[in-house]
């Protein structure tokens, strides 16, 4: 064979094989960029979800006290309506001033609560939390009872829709200045809630819950379903807020039987 023509069939292969190692190196480098992207993606989303899961604990022990005390004096009141005849003793055989703090006081309970429970869920959505939080017990609780509130399948007394518990919950917040930890927002105290009641617009909320407190007075037998399972839920809630019995005796969280 003609030397030349053997180098220059060297210099093709030497080059083939030069472009092939090339290629390949190419390939590879992508292939190992895509894997840093990939892992540099992985990375950020684990810090985005312990960022998030950080601020959903700082979430929860802002709002921990206040919503544990509207849980407490939410189910003591429907267990002393269903237990000790709270209704009986002070809305139909009390004074004028005892029934009116009979009414006002269980219709303001159970719009603290919701109002309380309507702030932590602004707060979520602010916060852009609802796909860390959707799956704590914390929130599980919460749904549930809202659920009660307004199931269908319960004798109507005390029923509350959805719109209707954010309703009430919308209405019966209050602008606070930020300090720290402290909540943004908190609830009208119960004064200030008997004086709205002047007002059209906020009392015709509890026009159906006030009837409802009549009908239960008189019949308490035929309408407690719905109030028992809401007070048998808030004590799970008061249980997962406050675990060690610190803020509220295991003593005050009997349910009803």
């Amino acid at each position: 064979m003609d030397a030349a023509i053997y180098v220059a069939i060297i210099s093709g292969c030497v080059a083939l094989v030069s472009a092939a190692i090339s290629l390949y190196g190419v390939a590879f480098q992508e292939q190992q960029k895509k894997l840093l992207i990939a892992l540099q993606h992985k990375l950020e989303q684990e810090s985005k979800k312990q960022t998030k899961e950080q601020l959903v604990k700082e979430l929860i022990g802002k709002y921990r006290e206040p919503l544990l005390t509207a849980a407490f004096d939410l189910q003591s009141r429907i267990y002393n309506i269903v237990e000790i005849s709270f209704l009986q003793i002070y809305y139909i055989n009390g004074t004028k001033l005892e029934k009116e703090y009979a009414s006002e006081n269980t219709l303001y309970v159970i719009a603290e609560y919701l109002g309380w429970v309507e702030i932590i869920r602004r707060e979520i959505q602010f916060l852009n939390l609802i796909d860390v939080i959707e799956n704590l017990k914390f929130v599980q609780l919460i749904n549930q009872i809202n659920q009660t509130f307004l199931e269908g399948r319960i004798d109507r007394t005390f029923r509350i829709f959805r719109g209707e518990q954010r309703a009430i919950g919308e209405i019966m917040m209050t602008p606070l200045s930020a300090n720290n930890n402290s909540p943004s927002r908190e609830c009208i105290g119960y004064a200030t809630f008997v004086l709205k009641q002047k007002d059209p617009d906020f009392s015709r909320w509890f026009e159906k819950l006030r009837q409802d407190i009549e009908i239960l007075a008189n019949e308490p037998v035929n309408h407690s379903q719905r109030l028992i399972k809401l007070q048998h839920e808030l004590v799970e809630l008061i249980d997962f807020l406050d675990p060690d019995y610190i803020r509220f005796p295991k003593k005050f969280r009997t349910k009803i039987k």
